[in-house]
């Protein structure tokens, strides 16, 4: 899911996590965006696509494997959305401390 800015320069913090509801899945997920604005969904990393070397993942159940399918993975408007007002935030603080 590993949603990348290049064309934003790196944040002044290294990351940040937010809990939300998720209404596509009914469930409350973690994502995450790193200070150069990689980010993902930890839902969509622990059921739908684990990161390599984890440990081996539980076989989800017929309620989780329903959820599996609707997530939206990598084009999840939730993490999207988050990355680009966290975007919004660091510019806006940066042109006030560089304007001040």
């Amino acid at each position: 899911m590993n949603q990348v800015r290049s064309d934003v320069p790196s944040a002044k913090w290294h990351t940040c996590v937010s809990t939300v509801k998720c209404n596509v899945i009914d469930e409350h997920v973690s994502i995450m965006v790193k200070n150069d604005w990689t980010s993902h969904c930890t839902w969509y990393r622990q059921f739908k696509n684990p990161v390599p070397g984890s440990p081996k993942k539980i076989k989800p159940d017929n309620k989780t494997r329903r959820k599996i399918e609707l997530c939206m993975g990598p084009l999840c408007s939730y993490v999207s959305s988050y990355r680009d007002k966290l975007i919004k935030e660091e510019q806006e603080t940066t042109s006030r401390l560089e304007a001040g």
